[in-house]
């Protein structure tokens, strides 16, 4: 029983602290994401996108974690087709921008022979016979993607763990009831050594405590006598004199 004890508190500890180095790489992910010019989460040159659309299938479905490399000023300039990129893009046509993963198919030329935009499209044949209607000026463009570079059925709960209530649910009281825990446990420790330091004490005899017992009642009459009043000299030479009248009658 003390052995399944043993292994179950280990075992807790072990996924106690996971859970910890996950919290605390999703609160670096958060904060690169801040500080990021195109909003996306990104550590070591790599971004993590949550797929949102069927438009890719079956190279990567919908509620998939992607992983990309950031591109520079010249690699996005220097791409090819059968690349698979992120872009920025009008999908809905209101005006505002959000991120798209497609496949170059085409590639235009500037005057002197400079790329200038991509022309994508998605690998789903159902729902994109047709390739995009706009090109991706070479300036939108993100990152890239690299074939098997992607993790099934995550990308959704990583895009809940984005938002500030996924955050709070699941890092900030987790981490917040992992401290107290702690907490309580440091505390128990503490109880428990002091408990048995106490137990550990010496223990008296009685003939010990009576030997304690007399030698204190002994310390007491001694300091008494030594703190009673003396008689005043003037009262020991009064003495003095009626003795020596005495003698003489």
């Amino acid at each position: 029983m003390k052995k399944c004890k043993k292994i179950l508190k280990i075992a807790l500890n072990i996924f106690i602290w996971i859970f910890v180095i996950f919290s605390l790489l999703m609160t670096v992910l958060a904060l690169a994401a801040q500080s990021n010019a195109d909003g996306i989460p990104s550590l070591g040159g790599q971004c993590f996108l949550t797929v949102s659309s069927d438009s890719m299938s079956p190279t990567f479905e919908e509620g998939d974690l992607i992983f990309c490399d950031m591109l520079t000023k010249d690699e996005k300039r220097s791409l090819k087709d059968g690349d698979v990129i992120t872009f920025h893009a009008d999908l809905d046509g209101n005006g505002s921008t959000e991120l798209n993963s497609h496949r170059i198919v085409g590639i235009n030329y500037d005057a002197n022979g400079e790329v200038e935009s991509y022309v994508t499209k998605g690998d789903n044949e159902k729902t994109n016979s047709m390739a995009d209607k706009n090109p991706v000026a070479w300036s939108h463009v993100i990152a890239q993607w690299s074939e098997g570079d992607k993790i099934a059925n995550v990308g959704g709960f990583v895009s809940f763990l984005q938002t500030p209530k996924g955050f709070l649910i699941t890092i900030v009281l987790p981490l917040i009831i992992f401290f107290l825990y702690e907490v309580y446990v440091f505390v128990k420790a503490l109880l428990t050594l002091k408990q048995k330091n106490q137990g550990d004490a010496p223990k008296l005899t009685a003939e010990e405590e009576e030997a304690i017992k007399k030698k204190a009642i002994e310390e007491y009459l001694k300091q008494q006598q030594e703190n009673a009043p003396k008689p005043d000299a003037a009262e020991d030479e009064e003495k003095s004199e009626d003795s020596a009248e005495s003698e003489n009658e």
